[in-house]
Formats: C-alpha cells, sequence, structure tokens
C-alpha cells in the first residue's frame, strides 16, 4: 500500500513539475520573443510568438503580440499562412477582428503592386499550375507538311517578347528533345470546315499534362490554315501564338479588357494588327508567378499564398462560372465556354447541370482534344454519381479522340469500384510505365498487387520507384513498406 502511495504521489509530482515547465517555458518564449521583437529580429520573434500562441490560442496577451509579429512581417509566406490559420482558430474576438482587418489591407498592397489584372481568372479546375524551375524547355515541332518559314519565325518571336516583358520571371530554351512546352502545327478538319467556325476565329488550343501535384508538359496546337485553304497570316499567327504562350505558362483564364492578349477572344482574327502585351498582362504573369501554386514542375518560388489572393475554393468556383458565362455571351459557337461551365458545375457537385453545358458543348465540338475533354467530364460525372458501367462507357469514347494519362487513370480507378482489379492492375501499369517518378501511381499498383496476395511484386514495384525517385522513400505513403522494401530486393 505505502510503495503505490508512494508510486501515485511521484506520479503527481512528475505531472506538476511537467505542466510548471510548460508554464515557464511558454513565459521564457514570450520574453524572447517579445526581445527579439523589439531588437528587430523578427522571424524569431514570429516562430517563438507562434510557438507560444499554439500553446494556448485563448491567452489575450499572446493573440494580440502574435498578431503584431505576423504583421512586422508583412509579405512573408509564412505569415500569411498564420495570419490565415489565426483567422479561421475559432475565437471570435477583437483580434480576429484586427486580423481580418489586415488581410484585407494586405490583399489591397498586393493587388495595388500589380494593378491592373486579371488574376483571379487564372486558376485550371480551381488549381494553380505554373512552371518552377526556369529555363522552360520549348520545342517547335514541324509540321506533317511544309509551311511557310514565318509561322515558325512569329511563334520564336512570341516566345521572346513574353520572356522579355516579364524581366527574370522565366526564360526559354530550344530544344529537341523532352520539351517542357511542344508546339504543333496542324491543319483544320473537314468537320471544322463545314461548320465554318474558322470565320471568326484563329483556334488554338494549349493542353497542360500533370500528375498530382508535377506538372510534367503543356503543349499548344496551332492552326496553319482558315476554312477556306489559306494560311494565317503573320500577324494571326503571332497574336494567336501570344495567346497562347500565356496559357501554357499557366494563366488558363481570359481578361475581360479587349485591350489584353488574354482578352477572351483575343484570339479573333486581327490580319493586320500585332497585339500588344498590355501591362495588366503583365502584372498578371509576374503575380503568378509570386504565388504558391498548386502543380509545378521542380522547386518554385514564391512569397504569396493562393488564399490571399483568390480566397476559398468555393470563392474561385464562382469566379470561374462568371467567366465561363462571359465566354458563352462573347462565343456563343465555340465548345469552351460550355466547358468551363461544365467544370465548375461539377466542382458544386451539381451534375445535372453539368451535363447540361457538356452536352451543349458536343454541339459544336470538332477537334479531338475537345472531344476528349468533353467525353472524359461526362465519365466524370459517371463516377461521382456511382454509375460506373456508364463511367466506363464514357472513359472508353474518350479515349478514342485521346490516349492520356488522366483517362487512363480514371478507368483505373472505375475497374477498382466494379471489383475488377486485374483490369486495374494493367491501366496502373500504363501509368507507371508512363510516369516512373509518381508515387501516387506505384503506391496504387503495389496495393493492389499486395491486396491480392502477390507481395513480393507489390514491393518491387515500389523499390522500382525509390530507384526513379530517391525521394519517394520518405513520403508518408511509402513509409509503411520500408521494412519490406529492405527485405525484397
Amino acid at each position: 500500500m505505502y510503495k503505490r502511495l508512494t508510486l501515485a504521489c511521484g506520479l503527481l509530482l512528475v505531472l506538476s513539475l511537467g505542466g510548471l515547465y510548460a508554464v515557464n517555458r511558454d513565459a521564457i518564449d514570450f520574453k524572447r520573443a517579445q526581445n527579439a521583437f523589439v531588437t528587430g529580429g523578427d522571424e524569431k520573434a514570429f516562430h517563438l510568438a507562434k510557438r507560444v500562441y499554439q500553446n494556448d490560442i485563448t491567452n489575450d496577451s499572446h493573440r494580440k503580440f502574435f498578431l503584431d509579429t505576423i504583421k512586422r512581417l508583412g509579405i512573408n509566406y509564412d505569415a500569411q499562412e498564420a495570419l490565415l490559420a489565426f483567422i479561421d482558430d475559432g475565437i471570435y474576438d477583437l483580434y480576429q477582428t484586427q486580423a481580418i482587418e489586415y488581410l484585407h489591407s494586405l490583399q489591397e498592397n498586393i493587388i495595388e503592386k500589380y494593378s491592373p489584372n486579371y488574376i483571379d481568372f487564372i486558376p485550371y479546375n480551381n488549381k494553380i499550375i505554373r512552371w518552377g524551375e526556369t529555363p522552360i524547355k520549348v520545342k517547335i515541332a514541324k509540321a506533317d507538311k511544309d509551311i511557310d518559314l514565318y509561322f515558325i519565325n512569329e511563334v520564336e518571336r512570341a516566345l521572346m517578347e513574353w520572356q522579355n516583358v516579364v524581366g527574370n520571371k522565366f526564360e526559354f530554351r530550344f530544344v529537341d528533345n523532352n520539351p517542357d512546352i511542344l508546339i504543333e502545327f496542324a491543319e483544320i478538319s473537314d468537320e471544322e470546315r463545314e461548320k465554318n467556325i474558322f470565320n471568326h476565329y484563329v483556334v488554338a488550343n494549349t493542353e497542360p499534362e500533370f500528375d498530382e501535384n508535377t506538372l510534367n508538359k503543356m503543349t499548344i496546337t496551332l492552326y496553319t490554315k482558315n476554312n477556306k485553304g489559306q494560311l494565317f497570316t503573320r500577324q494571326e499567327i503571332y497574336n494567336t501564338a501570344l495567346h497562347e504562350i500565356a496559357h501554357a505558362l499557366g494563366i488558363f483564364g481570359h481578361s475581360n479588357n479587349p485591350q489584353d492578349v488574354l482578352y477572351l477572344t483575343a484570339i479573333k482574327t486581327q490580319e493586320n494588327e500585332y497585339k500588344e502585351v498590355s501591362q495588366s498582362d503583365i502584372n498578371t504573369m509576374k503575380l503568378l508567378y509570386e504565388i504558391k501554386p498548386d502543380i509545378t514542375s521542380g522547386k518554385a518560388e514564391y512569397s504569396i499564398h493562393p488564399k490571399i489572393i483568390f480566397g476559398s475554393e468555393d470563392e474561385i468556383n464562382k469566379t470561374k462560372f462568371n467567366e465561363a458565362h462571359n465566354y458563352i455571351k462573347q462565343a456563343p459557337s465555340l465548345p469552351n465556354g460550355y466547358i468551363d461551365l461544365a467544370q465548375a458545375a461539377i466542382f458544386a457537385r451539381d451534375f445535372d447541370e453539368a451535363k447540361t453545358c457538356l452536352k451543349k458543348a458536343i454541339k459544336y465540338a470538332t477537334d479531338n482534344n475537345t472531344k476528349f475533354i468533353i467525353y472524359y467530364n461526362f465519365a466524370v460525372i459517371c463516377y461521382e454519381t456511382g454509375d460506373m458501367n456508364k463511367a466506363l462507357f464514357y472513359a472508353t469514347k474518350a479515349r478514342e479522340f485521346r490516349d492520356k494519362n488522366s483517362v487512363t487513370a480514371l478507368m483505373a480507378n472505375i475497374h477498382y469500384k466494379k471489383r475488377e482489379y486485374s483490369k486495374a492492375i494493367e491501366q496502373y501499369e500504363i501509368l507507371v510505365n508512363n510516369y516512373p517518378i509518381s508515387i501516387m501511381y506505384s503506391v496504387n499498383l503495389a496495393k493492389l498487387y499486395i491486396n491480392r496476395g502477390k507481395i513480393i511484386t507489390g514491393i518491387r514495384v515500389l523499390n522500382k520507384l525509390a530507384e526513379n525517385n530517391p525521394d519517394a522513400i520518405n513520403d508518408k505513403r511509402v513509409k509503411p513498406f520500408r521494412l519490406l522494401m529492405q527485405v525484397v530486393k
């Protein structure tokens, strides 16, 4: 009995000392933070104040001081992230109100610095996509048939224009293999010619290819002739290239100002006029390359949190709704606006509206890439609503037009949901072969093998991943298998 009492008292003493230590540690850190704040050690003050605040988010003194350290840092990514978390911490007091006011002033300062701009319209499916490391490798592919040299010259000129007007944000390097941006030339189809859409527009496509959060490639397709079989002029090619290169750099939306290169009908035929990159175009591009991207290549530098600029995903989607409606108003005979509206509806889980928009889009679709996008989105809708048979039908239909990794991944998930595991493995094998550094694809394939009793085969998939992507070994999805990976070679 005496031993038990002694043990209990000892435990209480340890707990009391631990609590006392925590209180004293907070007091010490708070004092150190205040001293650093006075002597100009703003970063040190911020991190110490953050630790003290997180230990007790209800303490008024700690809240006030932490907010002061956030304000002192100004345009600092960590401080912006802390500010957003502070506002959402569930404490509705004077300091939360002050934090919201500071957030608004921070937003105003950033927008004023880069004014005018149309940054609200740039996301792609509510994500920020842009290049990270520079230089950006570019290849201008030869057409199946000979084209006039001025096509190449005007595209190169458009590339150099973007590089020059945004200073040192990025640079282009021309390569023969493995480009980041591939620029191709194509001729319009008979279907496009019959629909006569080229009377009003010089049509081009820019298509991103990405895996999880890694941007792999952008492909720009430029058409060479109008519906009458006439080659586009120098000005038309330059203006179209200028517009599409901006998309390939990460501006996926459009401006409402006719003076901007990214005006939603900036691709309208201009036979005798060269388009100039506006100050709004420049500001938007510069600001884009200060924002932390969701999808990028390599290591991207950034100083601005996306939520500071765009708000929540719901707010981004509302903007995309409005942009899509405006696009349809300006170009009702092009499918792009209806597709954008459908994708915004899918995000909002309004699947009936999305289907209606896609049915309108298919009426105006002429090229294979557009048809792929439409049928792929039909497949996504069916997948989200649980109709796996129709999802597989539309995914298969989409693959008839383009055999892309996105549809392969969707088909793998569909087969998995249908418990057709062998077929799911087939699709993931294709994905892993196409993207050997992808953690998601390799982990999913390994799990499929392991769950079917083929443990060694599954672990070998992960070992191969580690060979191709050494950083994958520390990924939380791979860590549970690390011991087995050391055993199985």
